[in-house]
């Protein structure tokens, strides 16, 4: 079961176009089909393109993947994650052009992380009374918290009847882009249309 289903449901009948194909020099252009009023058109088109040691996604997002001890790329996406699905983790490790995209600020993750903190606050009795309307207020009504700088500044200001959140610095409040993630899936699924054409011609 993947964990980001409603990327993951953007690759559904897509066709794969042979642009050039000599061993492990690959261009291949992936399109699915969506409808509107009017009519059928092109729906997340995506391109692969490969060279010994290298892969380049182009899907809206670009990026370049390399790993010296992996000659056919498309080798590396099979053998890390099932069919159908990604590893985003480990996959990033290998991007060589792109890496300022891989990862981003991520509003809801800091929104969770700051109510669990104060929730517990609360449950341990270290927090005053009304801390959670005084944080609903000052830090997602009125602050600054569109971009990590700001939202971390707002956790460092905050104060109420003596209460603060301590130290903040270790929190994590990125996480993968929609545009990685769904150049990731766009991969899995070319590597997975693929690799179903070569075994129906082989048949």
């Amino acid at each position: 079961m993947t964990d980001y289903p409603e990327i993951a449901a953007r690759f559904t009948g897509h066709t794969m176009t042979v642009l050039h194909e000599d061993g492990l020099y690959r261009h291949l252009r992936f399109e699915g089909v969506g409808e509107s009023s009017l009519g059928r058109y092109p729906s997340y088109p995506f391109e692969l393109i490969t060279w010994p040691y290298n892969l380049v996604v182009k899907a809206g997002w670009t990026f370049h993947f390399d790993i010296d001890a992996t000659p056919d790329m498309f080798d590396l996406f099979r053998k890390t994650a099932f069919s159908g699905e990604i590893n985003p983790g480990y996959w990033s490790e290998k991007v060589r052009a792109g890496r300022d995209e891989i990862e981003g600020f991520d509003p809801g993750l800091f929104e969770q992380q700051v109510k669990q903190h104060v929730v517990e606050a609360i449950r341990n009795g270290d927090a005053p009374r009304g801390i959670g309307a005084e944080v609903t207020r000052d830090i997602f009504e009125w602050g600054d918290i569109s971009h990590e700088a700001g939202a971390r500044k707002e956790l460092e200001d905050f104060r109420y009847e003596g209460w603060t959140f301590g130290e903040t610095w270790e929190w994590k409040f990125c996480d993968f882009t929609p545009g990685f993630l769904h150049s990731c899936y766009a991969i899995r699924h070319g590597v997975d249309l693929y690799d179903a054409a070569r075994k129906q011609v082989a048949a």
